[in-house]
């Protein structure tokens, strides 16, 4: 068995065996799990299939229910998000028993639905301390800095050696990571020390997956955050933000090569580009398809139809196979119709203004890091909404991932607020007791 396979299994069953201790570690070992999925490694080919992230969430289960009384109780905790992704997981089975046309693949769309609302749910009701908040950022940005590493060492053009759950292929690789890269920017800005040192080691190597992955749809949503931020972030950070925005472009320059720039140069020249136009066919051709389907077609709705109703590459995919929409919006539109764009495009509104509340809540009461994490999840979003916009993305954890996040950090930061107020309270009433 290689090394490797005994290091994820060491950190693996440390993880579970933590996880009964308390139940917040179950949410750090599925994210850790999710970036080393044995299956999907060169390492665990020869592992038993243990249900591995499956097995993390009942070990999850169970110590919930030994530890309840030990979480930390909140105050004025919200966790209304969740109904988004509830609305949504009946929605899908709904289209699924009456309208899908492929059954088998919609009933496995509808099944990742409840599955992941059940963990959104863990992950956003169990975060109920900000040092448990950092344990779990950290394995995020720990995971997405090993494939840096591995994309290093086994990459080359077009090709970062390692894949993930809804992540098979390049693009999809590349928007996870630049979805986490806000993370690796601030923490490197603001962080302690070692925060410091880990992030300025790994980003180089993130830059480097990027460009490998030679994705257009990831360089664009790089180039978006990093003008964003500039305008969304006040303050001293935002100067901090422009010299690390600065740096990253000097090392994007050293690390890029031809053939990187020559695919990013037919993002003006997209007329020319065979893959860009086969897009703007295959969006027109979504577009078609739920004015004829308003209902939605339920999951792998469109590759059974799009043949139909994308004539102008009819003959490429008789021959190479149906395509998909490489649009996140569209895709959600064409298999769970308007109602699911509705409930989709609700649940991203609905995160935004939970970290707009956070910022705001941050300027009444400026402790803690709580600006630059709501700031980090709100670009991160962008950044793999962006890509989503070239790429199907609706299937990726991570957006919702930054939803329950979103509402942990919510319920930590009005927890300490109101905590302090207490403690000022009794202050107060101390030094009034004592005739001050």
């Amino acid at each position: 068995m290689p090394l490797t396979a005994f290091i994820f299994l060491a950190l693996y069953f440390t993880g579970l065996i933590l996880t009964f201790r308390h139940p917040y570690f179950g949410i750090a070992t599925y994210i850790f799990e999710w970036h080393n999925h044995p299956p999907y490694m060169w390492w665990g080919k020869n592992l038993p299939d243990l249900r591995w992230s499956l097995l993390v969430s009942l070990v999850t289960l169970i110590s919930l229910l030994i530890n309840y009384k030990k979480l930390r109780p909140l105050k004025n905790p919200k966790y209304n998000l969740i109904w988004w992704l509830v609305a949504m997981t009946i929605w899908v089975y709904f289209i699924s028993i009456f309208y899908s046309i492929d059954p088998a693949s919609s009933f496995r769309k509808a099944e990742f639905f409840y599955k992941l609302t059940i963990q959104i749910f863990l992950m956003m009701f169990l975060i109920r301390e900000i040092k448990h908040f950092r344990v779990v950022i950290w394995t995020l940005i720990l995971g997405v800095a090993n494939f840096g590493r591995i994309a290093y060492q086994r990459g080359s053009n077009r090709y970062v050696g390692v894949i993930a759950p809804n992540a098979t292929e390049e693009n999809a690789i590349a928007a996870h990571v630049a979805a986490v890269f806000p993370f690796f920017e601030l923490y490197f800005l603001v962080g302690k020390k070692w925060e410091k040192i880990i992030t300025a080691l790994s980003i180089p190597f993130i830059l480097n997956l990027i460009i490998l992955a030679n994705s257009r749809a990831a360089f664009v949503a790089l180039v978006v955050i990093a003008g964003l931020s500039l305008i969304w972030i006040k303050g001293r950070l935002r100067w901090q933000v422009l010299a690390g925005t600065f740096i990253g472009i000097l090392l994007v320059l050293y690390l890029a090569n031809d053939q990187f720039w020559q695919r990013q140069q037919t993002i003006d020249n997209y007329k020319q580009e065979g893959s860009a136009v086969s897009r703007i066919y295959l969006w027109r051709g979504a577009i078609k398809m739920w004015k004829d389907h308003p209902m939605g077609l339920g999951g792998g709705g469109y590759q059974k139809l799009v043949m139909d109703y994308v004539p102008e590459l009819a003959e490429i995919m008789q021959e190479k196979g149906a395509k998909t929409v490489h649009n996140t919006f569209l895709l959600v539109l064409v298999e769970w119709g308007f109602v699911g764009e509705i409930i989709f495009i609700g649940f991203l509104i609905h995160v935004f203004l939970i970290l707009q509340n956070i910022i705001r809540n941050y300027r009444k009461y400026p402790f803690g890091r709580f600006y630059v994490d709501a700031i980090a999840l709100q670009m991160g979003l962008l950044a793999i909404l962006t890509a989503g916009i070239f790429h199907n993305r609706s299937y990726s954890e991570v957006i919702y991932w930054f939803g329950a996040f979103a509402v942990a950090l919510r319920n930590i930061q009005v927890t300490d607020i109101e905590e302090l107020e207490d403690e000022g309270s009794e202050e107060d009433d101390a030094l009034i007791t004592q005739g001050v």
